[in-house]
């Protein structure tokens, strides 16, 4: 009888998490074929990648009491990297989660004032948020995939190694925000006409970021 190695069993831990979220992937692309919103399937999706969210941050912060930062054990190293993945998955889940709320907003209100099918501009945010959220998913069951593979290699993977430095801001901060935070224009043709859009002033830190910058 063959028992699992700790760094095989990191490996299995990491590879569920990411068939997981393949699966929360491939119930959105089958959402996506439906020409009507599904508004409880999509519901039942979020709340499971909720619950992921959870176990993801659960690894992210659980401690190791005998790994020493600088150990070359093979245990150690794997631990160390599955920690540092479950921590970029659990944003990038997290990311996903808000790419597919507007696509519940936007079902429930096809549901609540049903409109011609194709034309609907609800349904073609619904459609929009879904390609959105599988996008980011394919991203983090990849990498999942990528650390789970190369685990205690002596090169560590590309995603591991794009943790340092500046390389490391700029990489968190992409997977975090794609585009710019909606400025008054924007949100007032969103409101609609005849509404009062009050644009919130600029944080002190940022007023101060801006001031300094020449």
């Amino acid at each position: 009888m063959t028992s699992t190695t700790p760094v095989e069993l990191q490996s299995q831990w990491l590879l569920g998490t990411a068939i997981n979220l393949h699966a929360f992937r491939e119930e959105l692309w089958s959402l996506y074929t439906y020409r009507d919103p599904q508004t409880a399937r999509l519901g039942a999706v979020l709340e499971g990648m909720t619950q992921v969210q959870e176990t993801l941050l659960a690894n992210t912060t659980d401690e190791y009491d005998t790994v020493a930062p600088d150990s070359t054990k093979p245990e150690d190293v794997a631990w160390r990297r599955c920690t540092v993945a479950y921590a970029y998955a659990g944003l990038l889940n997290a990311k996903a989660i808000l790419r597919l709320q507007p696509a519940l907003v936007s079902a429930t209100l096809t549901r609540l004032a049903p409109g011609p099918a194709y034309a609907s501009p609800h349904r073609l945010a619904y459609f929009k948020s879904l390609s959105a959220g599988q996008e980011v998913l394919d991203e983090a069951v990849w990498k999942l995939r990528e650390v789970a593979e190369h685990l205690t290699d002596p090169e560590e993977p590309d995603l591991l190694k794009a943790f340092t430095g500046d390389a490391a801001f700029r990489m968190i901060r992409s997977a975090a925000v794609t585009a710019k935070p909606a400025g008054p224009d924007t949100a007032r043709k969103a409101a609609g006409p005849g509404a009062v859009v009050v644009a919130a002033p600029p944080s002190r830190a940022a007023s101060a970021r801006t001031g300094a910058r020449r």
